[in-house]
């Protein structure tokens, strides 16, 4: 499941403030699911995994929950504002020319990221790269059918990306050979009023979003549908 705000899949920009602020008040409000990152950082822990890197991987949400269990993390991201956040060690680094040393760690994780790369098959050989013989990769991604309900609404609805959970598990059996496909579709968010459908609109980019949001009558759930991608090197 994807929670984070993200912008349009033709590149990278920081969300500004108002989108972030949005984005929090949604996410500690009216998530009704475990996030993703819990569940990917316990599989992590379980394969034993002592050296990770979080590529992509914004304020390291998943390094952070490796480290309290004594695993060496990194995370490498190219906005530095989102680095600043990173409570351990963090690196700005290109998706597609990761400043880490070949197989110099045993767990890679690259969350909502890869959709920003025009060539992800690119990133993913530099994923191959740094991870040492037999260790363990993941890559998540939304569908381009992502959020049901907002058909009509965002125009970007059904919008294909460089990688989204449609072509993910292809691209990656591509680089690593087999692959394990974790789809996911469930309710992630329940909206109980318009403010908190507004914020939803907001968060995630819809243009017009005031607008439309009056036109949404509450509540309304939010059905996140997706894949993770797990691999080994």
């Amino acid at each position: 499941m994807t929670t984070a705000p993200s912008p349009r899949i033709d590149g990278y920009v920081h969300p500004d403030e108002d989108r972030m602020a949005a984005f929090r008040r949604v996410y500690d409000n009216h998530l009704v699911v475990e996030d993703v990152y819990p569940g990917m950082a316990r599989r992590f822990a379980e394969a034993g995994v002592e050296r990770f890197a979080e590529i992509g991987g914004g304020r390291g949400p998943i390094s952070n929950l490796l480290a309290a269990r004594g695993v060496h993390t990194c995370v490498v991201d190219l906005d530095t504002q989102m680095l600043a956040e990173t409570a351990g060690p963090a690196v700005r680094g290109d998706l597609r020319a990761l400043p880490l040393a070949d197989g110099s760690v045993d767990g890679v994780a690259a969350v909502n990221c890869l959709y920003f790369v025009d060539h992800p098959i690119e990133a993913l050989h530099e994923a191959r790269r740094v991870l040492r013989r037999g260790g363990t990769f993941v890559a998540s991604s939304p569908s381009r059918w992502n959020n049901p309900e907002l058909e009509g609404i965002d125009p970007a609805w059904g919008a294909a990306s460089p990688f989204d959970s449609e072509d993910a598990p292809g691209l990656v059996a591509e680089v690593f050979g087999h692959v394990e496909v974790e789809p996911w579709r469930l309710v992630a968010y329940v909206l109980p009023d318009t403010d908190a459908v507004a914020d939803y609109l907001h968060a995630f980019n819809v243009p017009d979003w005031q607008a439309k949001a009056l036109d949404i009558e509450p509540p309304l759930s939010i059905t996140k549908v997706g894949a993770q991608v797990w691999a080994r090197g």
